[in-house]
C-alpha cells in the first residue's frame, strides 16, 4: 500500500514538472525580442504557432467553444522580430505618406502596434482571435453583444487566456483590443524577465522606421504605458 502511494506521489510530481516546464524556462534577451531561434523548439503548430502549453490550451478552448456553437478564428499568434518589423514599417509608411511627422507617425502606430522587439507576440504566448463568422471582414473588432464575445468573456480564463489590452478606462498604452488574448501561465514569467532588460539600449541600433524618436525618455514612457499597460491579471 505504501509503495503504491509512493508511486502515485512520484507520478504526480513528474506530471507537475512537465506542466510547469515552460514557466521554468530560461528566456534570453534574443528570445524575448523575437530574434532568437531558441524559441522554435518551444513552439507548436502549423498554420500558427504558440508555445506548447499555450497551443494545447487554445485547442481545448476552440473545441469547447465549438461544442456550444461558437467558432473561433485564429488570426495571428507567434511573430518574429522581422515579422513585427514588417508590420510596423507598413503602418509607419502609411502615416508618413499622409503627411504625418516622424513623431506623429510613431504615435499613431503605437495606438495598436508594438515596436519590434517589444511585442508580446514574440513570446509565443499571445494570440489574436475573432468570431469565425467575421473571418472575411477587415477588422478584428467584434460586437460585444455577440454570442462569440459573450462566450469568450465567460470562458477564456478557464483555459488560461486573458485579454491583454482591456477597455479599462484607467489603463494607458495601446487602445482596447477585444481580440488579443495572452496565455498567462507563460506570459507572466516572460514579462517579469523582459522587464529586467534595458529595452532602450537593446533597440538603439535596430533598423526600425522612426527610431529617431526612440529617446531614453520616450522609451521609459513607452515601457510604463504600453509594455505595462496591460490587464492586471497578467502581472
Amino acid at each position: 500500500m505504501k509503495r503504491q502511494f509512493k508511486k502515485i506521489i512520484l507520478c504526480s510530481l513528474f506530471f507537475l514538472m512537465l506542466t510547469n516546464f515552460s514557466s521554468n524556462q530560461t528566456y534570453t534577451k534574443g528570445l524575448l525580442m523575437g530574434k532568437s531561434k531558441d524559441i522554435l523548439p518551444l513552439l507548436k503548430g502549423t498554420n500558427y504557432k504558440l508555445q506548447t502549453n499555450a497551443y494545447d490550451a487554445l485547442q481545448k478552448m476552440i473545441n469547447a467553444a465549438f461544442q456550444k456553437g461558437v467558432k473561433i478564428d485564429v488570426v495571428s499568434a507567434y511573430r518574429s522580430f522581422d515579422h513585427q518589423n514588417r508590420l510596423w514599417k507598413t503602418k509607419y509608411d502609411k502615416f508618413r505618406s499622409r503627411g504625418y511627422s516622424v513623431k506623429a507617425a510613431v504615435s499613431k502606430v503605437i495606438e495598436y502596434t508594438a515596436i519590434p522587439g517589444t511585442s508580446r507576440h514574440h513570446w509565443g504566448t499571445e494570440v489574436d482571435l475573432r468570431d469565425y463568422s467575421k473571418r472575411n471582414t477587415k477588422y478584428l473588432e467584434s460586437n460585444s453583444k455577440s454570442k462569440y464575445q459573450n462566450w469568450m468573456q465567460d470562458n477564456a480564463h478557464k483555459y488560461g487566456f486573458y485579454l491583454a489590452y482591456t477597455n479599462n478606462k484607467f489603463r494607458k498604452g495601446y487602445n482596447y483590443e477585444s481580440w488579443h488574448y495572452s496565455y498567462r501561465e507563460i506570459s507572466k514569467p516572460m514579462l517579469n524577465t523582459y522587464l529586467k532588460l534595458d529595452i532602450n539600449k537593446m533597440l538603439k541600433n535596430e533598423n526600425i522606421a522612426g527610431n529617431i524618436v526612440f529617446t531614453k525618455n520616450f522609451m521609459n514612457k513607452y515601457v510604463e504605458e504600453h509594455v505595462l499597460g496591460i490587464n492586471d491579471y497578467l502581472y
